[in-house]
């Protein structure tokens, strides 16, 4: 294929024409340069590798779209929501969940904002990285980002200098439910794990109304028959005949897993009111380091499969971020302010949201015998789209692409 961006592509061109009152005309230019270079197979992607592979661009406009512009993330942001609850195919409902989860971006310089030796989940390990507190929305059929908060750890001198208030990473989570609530997207639980299961968060979860299910700490003391037990021992001292329902689910690389379930009303330590622990036998995959898996929720009704059924749509945002890090550069960045790095984060979400788009509405499906069902599918099409303009335009261009090279 063609790796260079000459015009855009019709699809890309109706999609991106919905952003159009949010900028000037020439920041307008550089906004849709940018999108589409995060289309673009590159080995790095950052404003420089960007720019090589437009002809018509200029790495200051891009750098100063992405640095210094004046212009609102979250409202571009806002108005990507929109589109997605616009379209039948992608609007959220009450039968999916909202996840609450974190991830990391691993930067090789200390001269980023923000950035600190903390710990990477992806590798689970403490390296040099930023981390990102997400929300997103999951069903059976679709998942994608809400919004997010970046993670300023409290000895940045973003926060030593009072520039940024340290918040934690359950108080962004709060703000993140909070966020979710204004903007009154349906769904019937929040999903969290066992990090985020704090006593402050399930105060805030329980003041809002909000159900929820999550997975406990080994240490968390849950009582059984009036006797407060630790979370990993539950199983040593509940028969084994208890375990007589079984539930089959899809991991995070789509492969089905089976678990043995058993479920009780119960009191967890520290927190008031009744709950409902349920514990499953079985590895969600083979890297999986516990057979047992212990959830708790504040559902009091439903059957404990259906509890893990609706815990395991939390296993939809991995594919979230392996998309967006993997296909949509989303931990490639250069630039060193965390504002810089948050306008480029929203781009990528917009750039994982019109994937979304075009694979839910068939706007990519220009050859019969090419079905998009991923959004891996949808990417590829895209690009070979792509080399077809640019094809046309070096057809017609042939000294300025010369210049180029």
């Amino acid at each position: 294929m063609i790796q260079i961006v000459t015009s855009h592509p019709i699809p890309v061109k109706n999609f991106l024409n919905n952003f159009s009152s949010f900028f000037s005309k020439r920041l307008f230019i550089s906004f849709c340069f940018y999108f589409a270079g995060l289309f673009v197979e590159m080995k790095r992607t950052n404003i420089s590798s960007i720019s090589n592979k437009i002809p018509n661009s200029h790495y200051q406009n891009l750098q100063y779209f992405i640095s210094e512009a004046n212009w609102n993330p979250i409202v571009l942001n806002n108005h990507r929501l929109a589109l997605l609850n616009f379209n039948p195919a992608t609007k959220p409902t009450s039968r999916g969940v909202i996840v609450i989860y974190d991830t990391g971006c691993k930067k090789w310089g200390q001269h980023f904002q923000a950035v600190a030796n903390q710990y990477y989940g992806t590798e689970h390990i403490v390296t040099n990285c930023h981390n990102v507190v997400f929300s997103a929305y999951c069903d059976n059929k679709k998942a994608y980002p809400i919004n997010f908060s970046p993670y300023i750890p409290e000895n940045d001198p973003l926060c030593t200098s009072h520039e940024a208030q340290f918040k934690s990473k359950i108080q962004l989570a709060d703000e993140l439910i909070d966020d979710i609530l204004q903007k009154d997207i349906p769904h019937c639980d929040i999903i969290f794990d066992n990090w985020y299961f704090s006593n402050n968060f399930i105060y805030s979860l329980n003041r809002n109304s909000q159900k929820w299910i999550t997975e406990a700490e080994s240490t968390r003391l849950i009582s059984y028959h009036g006797k407060w037990t630790r979370a990993d021992d539950l199983v040593k001292v509940i028969p084994c005949t208890k375990f007589n329902k079984k539930v089959t689910l899809t991991n995070a690389k789509g492969k089905n897993r089976s678990f043995l379930v058993y479920g009780f009303k119960t009191k967890i330590h520290g927190l008031e009111g009744d709950y409902f622990t349920v514990i499953t036998i079985g590895k969600w995959d083979s890297k999986d380091p516990k057979k047992i898996h212990i959830y708790v929720t504040n559902h009091l009704k439903l059957e404990p499969e259906e509890i893990v059924k609706r815990y395991s749509l939390r296993w939809k945002i991995e594919c979230i971020f392996r998309e967006l890090k993997d296909s949509l550069a989303f931990d490639h960045y250069q630039v060193r302010s965390i504002d810089a790095i948050t306008k480029h984060w929203y781009m990528c979400t917009l750039a994982h949201s019109f994937l979304l788009w075009c694979k839910t509405t068939g706007a990519l499906q220009y050859n019969s015998k090419r079905t998009i069902k991923t959004l891996a599918d949808a990417l590829k099409s895209l690009r070979a789209l792509n080399s077809i303009e640019s094809l046309n335009w070096i057809s017609n261009h042939h000294n300025e692409y010369i210049e180029h090279l």
